[in-house]
């Protein structure tokens, strides 16, 4: 028996800085970017999987009068050639006959640009109906790194609210790239606490509580929850803010 297999990638505003390498990645460092992780996944695949679709988010930024999804679709396009310049990529891509070929290329043309959603549980929820639409089983969600941690958290949400059909099984991979100037190690997790030996896990509201809501604040009240902090911390560390 087949499985079929859909790819979700989120696409992102096109004035991101270094947006190039978060799509396509760095060929020199064998760095893999949205591009070049959905090649991977998809050269991959076992004999008995089957891609079905590539469904990209819409997003709200437009460049030369293109929206953010189609101007990423046509970038990918464009830069199909470059996906050989990958040492990881290479063998795979080498291993293709021409229809293969032909057919991963009709496969990128293909891609089906969702509505642009208001949030990433809206956007999930779309995405969860265009593969249940095509028969879908098994679902790839392609992410930044710096980006992956927090889609897979607002997968587990519309899950959880039942936006996502029981029979889908979703998988979060990240790709090799983070936002500029930042790390993997840079993103903080913070989960409703559960250890009974920690004396915290009774305090309520917990850490993850009060800061939730944090992405609704206006930009001027981010700004000086965040400096709060940075005081704070530099309080009890004994180090300087980083400002100073």
């Amino acid at each position: 028996m087949t499985t079929k297999v859909g790819v979700l990638l989120h696409s992102r505003h096109l004035e991101t800085e270094s947006w190039e390498d978060l799509v396509i990645g760095r060929p020199l460092d064998d760095r893999l970017g949205d591009a070049a992780t959905l090649t991977r996944e998809v050269l991959t695949l076992g004999h008995d999987h089957e891609l079905s679709c590539i469904v990209m988010g819409g997003g709200f930024s437009q460049r030369d009068g293109i929206s953010e999804g189609e101007y990423t679709k046509r970038f990918f396009l464009a830069n199909l050639t470059r996906l050989d310049e990958f040492p990881r990529l290479r063998p795979l891509l080498a291993r293709l006959s021409g229809p293969q070929r032909a057919a991963f290329s009709q496969a990128v043309r293909d891609i089906i640009i969702m509505p642009r959603a208001g949030n990433t549980v809206s956007e999930l929820e779309t995405a969860a109906g265009i593969f249940a639409a095509h028969g879908v089983q098994r679902v790839l969600q392609v992410a930044a790194a710096s980006h992956a941690p927090r889609c897979l958290k607002e997968q587990t949400v519309a899950r959880a609210r039942g936006l996502i059909a029981k029979e889908q099984q979703w998988y979060t991979v990240a790709t090799d790239m983070a936002y500029r100037d930042t790390r993997p190690e840079d993103v903080c997790v913070i989960e409703p606490l559960h250890r009974r030996d920690q004396p915290m896990t009774f305090v309520r509201p917990g850490l993850s509580e009060v800061i939730a809501p944090y992405f609704f604040l206006p930009d001027t009240d981010k700004k000086a929850f965040v400096a709060m902090v940075a005081e704070f911390m530099a309080a009890r560390s004994g180090a300087a803010p980083p400002w100073r």
